[in-house]
C-alpha cells in the first residue's frame, strides 16, 4: 500500500540509511593492506576521520551486500563508498551539534548498551555477558575499546536525534487523514486499449513511390549529426588471458610452491562438560577415564550443575583461545584438565581427529591455472604498456604499433556521436573515457595511451564529417518507420472517432470495444497504487480519480492507446491498522526530510571536506 507514497519521495533510500545507522560487523578484520596511513580522509568541523574508520565501515557494508547479492563491481563499490562517506559525515555533523549543546552520554548508558548487546552474551550461561567475546570483537573490528566506545557514543547520539524527528514529533492528524483518504480512495473503471506495438507490426509499407514522396517532402528532417571515423587499439586483461599458454609443469611447480595455501586444517570432534562450581568439576575430573562418555555423565541424576555441550567438528581457530592449545594437544579420547573461563569451568574431550592435509592437484588445478594466467596477463600488460609508450615516443603510427607488437587494430567508419552507446561497437569500449577520446579529440592529434581498469587503449580520429542530410537510401529505414507511425496514428484516430460516436449513441462501453476489436476489461474497485502498477501516469491517475462518474478519458503511451470510463463513485473504507501504518510512514517521511535539512544547516556551520584522491586510492586498493 505504501509503495505509492515511497515512489514519489525524493531521497527515500538515503533517509532510511540515516534512520537505521548501524554496522553489521561479521567478526573479521580488514587486513594489513588497510593498516597505517595517518592522513585523514574526511574532516567535519573539528573531527578528522582516518582511513581506518572509513574502511572498517566500508568493508562491513561490502561484506553485507556481497552475502546478499552478486559480487560488487567497481561502479557499485564507488557508489557504496560515497554512501558510506555520506553516512559518516552526517554522524559527525550531529556529533558536532551535540558538542555545541554539551550533550554527553553517561558511562552507565554505554555500559547498559554493551551488557544488553546480544553479540556479547553467552548462551551457555543464561545469556550472560561474556568478556572474551566482547574483547575479541573490539580487537578485530575497532582495534581498541576507546575506538569502540567512541563509535557507540556516536551511535546513541544519532539514535537520539533521528528518533526525535521520527517518533517524537506528531505531524497534523488532518494531513494523515487527507493522505490516507487519497491512498485508500477506490473507484471502478472500464478500460479499452489499442496495442500500438501490434498495430505497427501488421502495417506493411510496399509503395516505393509513396515512400519517396514522403522523403522528398521531409528531406530536412533526415540528417546525420556529426560523424567520426576512427582507428583504435584496445587491450585488457581478458584479451591477454585468452592468449596465455600454461604448461603442465608450470601448474605442478605452482602447486608444490603453494601447498600450504591448499591446506585443509586439522579438525577435531570435541565434547565439553561445563560446571559453574569448581569443586564439582574437580570431583568429576578425578573420576574420568577415556571410556567415560560425557553425555552420560551429564545425564546422571546424582550429578548436579553439569551441562553437556558438543562443539562438533572444529578447527583450532574456531574455539576460544583458552581451549585451543589444550584441545589440539590431546590424542583421541583424551580430555583436558579443568579449564577456568569468565563464565565457569570446563573439561573438553576429543572423540575424533581428522588430520590436516593438502588438497589434491586435481581439486585445485583450475584455480592455479587461472592464477597463473592472471599473473602472466598483468606482466604482459605492463610490458606492453612500456613497449607501446616507446613506440609512440619514437613516432610510430597505430598501424606500425599494431604490426610490430601483434595488437589488433580496429577501424570504425562514420559513427554518429549520439549513437555511440547504442552502436554495434564492442561493449568493453562503450565507456566514457573512450567516448571522450573519440569525440573530443582533433584529427591528426598526437597518439596518447589512455589507461583504464585492467587495460589501456589508443584512439586516432581519422575523419570528421559535420552534420549533413541523408540520401534517400540512408534515410530509408527512418522514412519507413515514420510512414508506419503516420498510418498507425490515422487508424487509431478512426477507431477512437467511431468509439466516441457509439458512446454518444448510448452503446455499452464493453460492447463497443468488442465491436472495434479492442482489448477491454472492467476493473474491481482499485486505488491509485493499483492503477499506477497497470502503467498509467500519476498525472492521468489524479485526473480520473477527480473525475465525475460516467465520464470518458483518453490516454496515450508509446505502446498503448487507452479509452477509460469511470463507472463508480469514490469510496474510502477506514481500516485502523492501515491508518496507523500510513501515520507511521508519514512521520518517518517528514522526519527524514527535517533530519536532512538539519544536516544541511550543520554542514554550513561545519564544512565537510573530503580527500577525494585518498578515497579513490582506498577504493582501488580494496578491489584487490
Amino acid at each position: 500500500m505504501l509503495q505509492y507514497i515511497k515512489k514519489y519521495i525524493k531521497g527515500w533510500f538515503l533517509g532510511i540509511i540515516l534512520f537505521f545507522i548501524f554496522i553489521s560487523f561479521a567478526f573479521w578484520g580488514i587486513g594489513d593492506i588497510f593498516r597505517g596511513g595517518s592522513n585523514h580522509i574526511l574532516k567535519i568541523g573539528k573531527y578528522k576521520i582516518s582511513p581506518n574508520i572509513f574502511l572498517t565501515e566500508f568493508a562491513s557494508n561490502v561484506n553485507y551486500l556481497n552475502k546478499n547479492e552478486k559480487k560488487l563491481n567497481k561502479i557499485e563499490l564507488e557508489n557504496l563508498a560515497n554512501e558510506t562517506i555520506t553516512n559518516i559525515a552526517n554522524r559527525y555533523l550531529i556529533l558536532n551539534a551535540a558538542n555545541l549543546m554539551k550533550i554527553n552520554i553517561p558511562k552507565r548508558i554505554l555500559s547498559k548498551k554493551i551488557y544488553e548487546n546480544e553479540l556479547f552474551q553467552n548462551k551457555l550461561k543464561n545469556n550472560s555477558f561474556d568478556k572474551n567475546v566482547y574483547t575479541n570483537f573490539i580487537n578485530k573490528n575497532f582495534g581498541s575499546e576507546k575506538n569502540y566506545l567512541e563509535y557507540l557514543e556516536i551511535q546513541i547520539l544519532i539514535e537520539m536525534f533521528s528518533n526525535y524527528f521520527e517518533k517524537k514529533i506528531d505531524y497534523p492528524k488532518n494531513l494523515t487523514n487527507k493522505i490516507y483518504n487519497k491512498l485508500e480512495e477506490k473507484r471502478t473503471f472500464q478500460i479499452a486499449s489499442i496495442d500500438k506495438v501490434f498495430q505497427r507490426s501488421i502495417i506493411k509499407i510496399s509503395d516505393e513511390e509513396k515512400i519517396l514522396e514522403h522523403f522528398n517532402k521531409n528531406k530536412k528532417k533526415y540528417s546525420f549529426n556529426e560523424r567520426r571515423s576512427f582507428s583504435y587499439i584496445f587491450v585488457n586483461i581478458n584479451k591477454l588471458r585468452k592468449k596465455v599458454e600454461i604448461s603442465e609443469d608450470e601448474i605442478l611447480d605452482a602447486y608444490n610452491n603453494q601447498k600450504e595455501d591448499f591446506l585443509v586444517p586439522e579438525k577435531r570432534k570435541v565434547e565439553q562438560l561445563f560446571f559453574d562450581n569448581e569443586k564439582i568439576g574437580s570431583k568429576i575430573l578425578n573420576s574420568l577415564t577415556k571410556q567415560n562418555k560425557f553425555k552420560e555423565i551429564a545425564e546422571k541424576k546424582n550429578v548436579k550443575k553439569v551441562s553437556y555441550i558438543t562443539l562438533g567438528l572444529v578447527e583450532k581457530e574456531q574455539i576460544f583461545d583458552e581451549f585451543a592449545d589444550p584441545v589440539f594437544k590431546l590424542k583421541k579420547d583424551e580430555f583436558t584438565k579443568l579449564i577456568k573461563t569468565d563464565i565457569g569451568w570446563h573439561i573438553l574431550k576429543v572423540t575424533e581427529i581428522i588430520k590436516s592435509k593438502s588438497k589434491d592437484l586435481s581439486e585445485v588445478k583450475n584455480i592455479i591455472k587461472d592464477d597463473i594466467a592472471l599473473n602472466k596477463s598483468y606482466d604482459e600488460l605492463d610490458d606492453l604498456l612500456k613497449e607501446v609508450e616507446d613506440e609512440i615516443s619514437s613516432g610510430s603510427s597505430l598501424e606500425e604499433i599494431s604490426d610490430k607488437l601483434n595488437l589488433d587494430l580496429n577501424k570504425e567508419k562514420l559513427l554518429e556521436k549520439n549513437s555511440f552507446f547504442n552502436s554495434k561497437l564492442p561493449e568493453e569500449i562503450k565507456i566514457i573515457n573512450f567516448y571522450e577520446e573519440v569525440f573530443n579529440r582533433e584529427m591528426n592529434s598526437d597518439l596518447f595511451i589512455e589507461e583504464i581498469e585492467d587495460g589501456f587503449f589508443i584512439v586516432r580520429v581519422d575523419k570528421i564529417t559535420n552534420k549533413q542530410l541523408k540520401t534517400f537510401k540512408e534515410a530509408y529505414n527512418d522514412v519507413i518507420k515514420e510512414v508506419k507511425e503516420e498510418r498507425m496514428t490515422g487508424q487509431i484516430n478512426k477507431l477512437t472517432e467511431k468509439f466516441r460516436k457509439k458512446i454518444k449513441e448510448g452503446v455499452d462501453f464493453i460492447e463497443i470495444s468488442d465491436l472495434l476489436k479492442m482489448n477491454s476489461r472492467t476493473t474491481k474497485k482499485i486505488n491509485r497504487e493499483d492503477i499506477i502498477n497497470q502503467g498509467f501516469s500519476l498525472e492521468f491517475i489524479n485526473k480520473i480519480f477527480e473525475s465525475k462518474k460516467n465520464l470518458i478519458h483518453e490516454n496515450e503511451t508509446n505502446d498503448k492507446y487507452y479509452i477509460l470510463k469511470v463507472i463508480s463513485d469514490s469510496e474510502v473504507k477506514f481500516n485502523n491498522e492501515k491508518f496507523n501504518e500510513v501515520e507511521k510512514s508519514i512521520n518517518k517521511i517528514y522526519g527524514i526530510d527535517n533530519f536532512q535539512k538539519i544536516t544541511k544547516i550543520l554542514e554550513n556551520k561545519y564544512p565537510v571536506i573530503l580527500n577525494k584522491n585518498l578515497l579513490n586510492e582506498l577504493i582501488d586498493r580494496f578491489q584487490y
